[in-house]
């Protein structure tokens, strides 16, 4: 999709102007942002032997999950359902973006801010002027730590799922423009990574010097109780299925990130009860009913969070750069977005066992989160 933008003066980096009558056409981010970046390359993050040095990643396929069901019959999904992966843009743009802050960590990853540097038409394509193309003024950058870029790959398959839903992106989760891997070479170091705070665990089942697989997704073992993969092949022959995984144990690390746009702050600690009290009893009314209608807006597309707590519902930003925010289906710009679906499940929507049992399990959590 493509539209004007009339009565504005466009420049090069160099400050040359370019006239309308060259770019009159310029892509629309708002329709589809996840195909908009076929590349990224990001500064700020990686170093050599010889000093700071950049990295580019190109956009990877997502990992999809298996159907999760609550229906003891064990019926095939209702109608077709959009379950397969989005394919890279082949011709997408390409972004600079220069790392400027971390953010946090979280169990699977760490998190820093971005800017753009530059937009080019592909990695060695001509530079293009800021004005090109509506864009946020920061990005969020959510790098996956060695041991959990499967989980990355899994949480991008559900944001690609919510941005099916029509004048989704945006409305109830940040924007997000993709899953970008790539293996990192020899001689480049993440320096993030020699800094992690927070370390997976070894299991205790592991034996004696066998290394244990951290990034184990709760639909990996076959035969997994009312987990089906409905023989679609998207899941089965991913590079990200646990059999294909393992067979690549013997390259080096691979770099994998996430991009969105960054959101506000997270929600405020005085709204958090204390632990064992329900979200109903601290709340006020009308937080309790923005977040009960950004679950509705999940149960609508049979998804369910699966880690509903304070730390992923962060507020919008105030900056309007998206043509809009209004949420389709309530039909009202929300306060809130939620963040970190690497623990997610899908559902389908159109079984009315699931829809009634998952999307009140997913309310009743709800209900009883806890600042953690």
């Amino acid at each position: 999709m493509c539209h004007e933008i009339p009565g504005r003066s466009l420049f090069s980096n160099d400050g040359d102007e370019i006239q309308m009558s060259e770019i009159s056409l310029m892509p629309n981010p708002v329709s589809d942002p996840l195909a908009l970046f076929s590349s990224v390359t990001l500064h700020g993050l990686t170093s050599s032997d010889d000093g700071e040095c950049s990295i580019t990643l190109n956009r990877e396929q997502s990992f999809p999950a298996k159907r999760f069901s609550a229906d003891e019959e064990g019926r095939a999904p209702v109608g077709e359902q959009q379950w397969d992966a989005i394919s890279p843009p082949a011709d997408g743009l390409h972004a600079d973006l220069q790392i400027t802050d971390q953010l946090g960590e979280g169990r699977m990853g760490q998190v820093f801010a971005a800017r753009l540097v530059s937009l080019k038409k592909s990695i060695h394509g001509e530079t293009l002027p800021a004005a090109y193309i509506p864009l946020p003024s920061q990005f969020c950058i959510k790098l996956a730590k060695p041991e959990y870029i499967r989980s990355l790959a899994r949480e991008a398959w559900f944001y690609e799922q919510l941005s099916k839903e029509d004048g989704n992106p945006g409305a109830v989760t940040p924007v997000c423009f993709g899953f970008f891997t790539r293996q990192l070479p020899n001689n480049v170091h993440l320096r993030s990574w020699s800094s992690v705070k927070i370390k997976p665990e070894k299991p205790s089942d592991v034996p004696e010097g066998e290394e244990p697989n951290y990034d184990l997704l709760v639909d990996d073992e076959e035969g997994e109780y009312r987990h089906f993969d409905d023989e679609r092949r998207s899941h089965l022959d991913s590079p990200w299925h646990l059999k294909q995984w393992k067979a690549r144990t013997d390259r080096s690390p691979f770099v994998g990130i996430l991009i969105t746009e960054r959101l506000g702050a997270q929600m405020p600690t005085e709204y958090s009860p204390p632990r064992g009290m329900g979200l109903r009893r601290r709340l006020p009314e009308e937080v309790r009913t923005e977040l009960l209608m950004l679950l509705d807006d999940l149960n609508a597309v049979g998804i369910v969070h699966g880690d509903i707590k304070f730390d992923n519902i962060l507020s919008r930003v105030s900056e309007s750069w998206l043509s809009s925010e209004v949420c389709p289906r309530h039909k009202q710009v929300h306060t809130w977005r939620l963040v970190d679906f690497d623990r997610s499940f899908k559902y389908d929507p159109a079984n009315p066992i699931d829809s009634w049992y998952l999307s009140t399990v997913q309310n009743y959590e709800a209900d009883d989160i806890c600042y953690q």
